[in-house]
C-alpha cells in the first residue's frame, strides 16, 4: 500500500491514524497544486483503490444532493464529502462515471467540513436537515481507520436541526458503538439479495454480516435505514427480493427505523461504456432499458412499477405499516400507482421526513416549520 500526503498534511491527525493503522505502508508527499493531483490519478488510475490520498478539502463540500430534474421527485437530502471513492467494486457504481480520482481520498480538514454544515443549518433553524455522507464514498468502508464517523456522530448530538446519515455496504461499526450519539445518526445499509452481492457487488459485505452489524447499532440505540437501490430486476428476481426482506425483518427492530429507500437502476447512457471495460464479463446491461427524462438509462416504467409494489407490499408484509418508505428520482404517476399517494413536490417530501420522525420518535424534538414553510426554504441544485 501506499500513502500519498499532500505537502503540509503530514501531521494532520488523519495522517497519523493511516500511517498507524499501515505501518509498512509507503508515505509519498505530493506537491499541493493541481498539475500534481492530476499526475498522480493518472498514475494510479488501475491501481488506485489499493492506496489512500490524504488531502485537503477546498471548496464547498456540503450541499444538497444532485438529485434529478422534474417530473422526477427529490428528497432535498445534504451530502457531506468528507471522502471520495471506496474500497467496493460495484458493478453499477456510479462513481466509476463521475470520478476522475481513483483514489481512495479522505479529507484531513473535517473541522473545516463540519464548519459547512454549521453554516447552513444556521440559517434556517426552522428547517430539519438529512446530512449523509454516501454520496461520493461508502461512509463506513474505511472509517474505522479515518474515524470521521464518531466525530460527526458527536457533531450531529449537538445540532438540534439535523440527524447524521451514515450510509454503508459493509459491516464495520464497532468503532462507533460507544459514541453518545444522543439518537441523532441513522446508520443505514444499501440492501440486495445475497445472489446479487456476490455478482455485482464485488467486497462488500456479505447479507449476513450486514445483519450482524445491523445488531450491533440498533443494541447501541441508533436508528436505522435500508435502501433498496439500484433494485436490479434480473433472474429470479421477486423471490430473491421477498427473501431479502423476510429475512431482514428477523434482525431489523421496525420501531427503530427511520426511512426506506426504493429505487431502480439508472444511470448516465455514456456509463455503459466504463461498465463494460472495467467488468466484461457482467449481465447488468443486458436487461431492456430506456432514456429517462432525466437522460439517464432506466427500465421500462411498466417493469419498475411491478418491481416496486412487490418490494412496496413484502415491506408492509414483513415489517409492518408503520414504515416511512420513499422512491429515490421517480415521478408523481409512480408513487401513486404504487402508494396510492404523491408527495405534490420536493418540498412536500422533505417536511413529510420531519412530520413522520417527530411522530415515530418524539425524543428527537425536531424543529416543526410547517409544510407551508418548506416550500419557502432555499434549496438550489447544481443544474438549476
Amino acid at each position: 500500500m501506499i500513502i500519498y500526503l499532500t505537502s503540509g498534511t503530514e501531521k494532520s491527525a488523519m495522517a497519523l491514524r493511516f500511517r498507524r493503522a499501515y505501518p509498512e505502508a509507503d508515505i509519498k508527499i505530493i506537491p499541493d497544486n493541481e498539475d500534481a493531483r492530476q499526475r498522480l490519478f493518472e498514475q494510479e488510475a488501475k491501481s488506485g483503490k489499493h492506496n489512500i490520498f490524504i488531502t485537503p478539502a477546498k471548496g464547498q463540500h456540503f450541499k444538497v444532493c444532485p438529485g434529478t430534474a422534474e417530473p422526477y421527485i427529490c428528497c432535498n437530502y445534504w451530502t457531506l464529502h468528507q471522502a471520495t471513492n471506496c474500497p467496493f467494486d460495484c458493478t453499477y457504481c456510479i462513481l466509476q462515471y463521475y470520478l476522475n480520482n481513483p483514489l481512495l481520498t479522505v479529507f484531513s480538514n473535517l473541522e473545516d467540513l463540519l464548519d459547512m454544515i454549521r453554516e447552513r443549518i444556521e440559517l434556517e433553524p426552522e428547517r430539519f436537515f438529512r446530512v449523509g455522507t454516501g454520496e461520493l464514498a461508502d461512509s463506513l468502508a474505511i472509517d474505522d481507520v479515518a474515524m470521521a464517523g464518531p466525530e460527526l456522530m458527536r457533531f450531529a448530538a449537538r445540532q438540534q436541526n439535523m440527524i447524521l446519515e451514515l450510509k454503508t455496504k459493509s459491516d464495520k461499526v464497532d468503532h462507533l458503538l460507544d459514541v453518545d450519539h444522543m439518537g441523532r445518526t441513522v446508520i443505514s445499509w444499501s440492501l440486495n439479495p445475497q445472489a446479487t452481492i456476490s455478482k455485482h457487488e464485488y467486497r462488500a459485505a456479505n447479507f449476513k454480516a450486514r445483519m450482524s452489524a445491523l445488531e450491533k447499532v440498533q443494541k447501541a440505540g441508533m436508528m436505522t435505514g435500508f435502501h433498496f437501490d439500484p433494485l436490479l430486476i434480473e433472474g429470479s428476481w421477486e423471490g430473491e427480493y421477498e427473501t431479502l426482506i423476510r429475512d431482514l425483518f428477523k434482525h431489523a427492530d421496525p420501531t427503530r427505523i427511520a426511512w426506506i429507500s426504493i429505487g431502480s437502476l439508472r444511470f448516465p447512457p455514456e456509463m455503459s461504456e466504463k461498465v463494460k471495460a472495467k467488468f466484461p464479463n457482467t449481465d447488468l446491461l443486458d436487461g431492456e432499458m430506456i432514456r429517462g427524462n432525466d437522460n439517464k438509462q432506466r427500465y421500462f416504467k411498466p417493469l419498475r412499477i411491478k418491481a416496486y409494489k412487490h418490494i412496496y407490499e413484502c415491506l408492509k408484509k414483513y415489517g409492518g405499516n408503520d414504515l416511512f418508505v420513499y422512491f429515490c428520482m421517480e415521478d408523481k404517476d409512480t408513487w401513486q400507482q404504487v402508494m396510492g399517494f404523491s408527495p405534490e413536490n420536493n418540498a412536500h417530501l422533505d417536511f413529510m421526513f420531519a412530520d413522520y420522525l417527530n411522530t415515530k420518535f418524539p425524543g428527537l424534538d425536531i424543529p416543526n416549520a410547517g409544510r407551508e414553510k418548506y416550500g419557502a426554504f432555499h434549496t438550489k441544485r447544481s443544474w438549476e
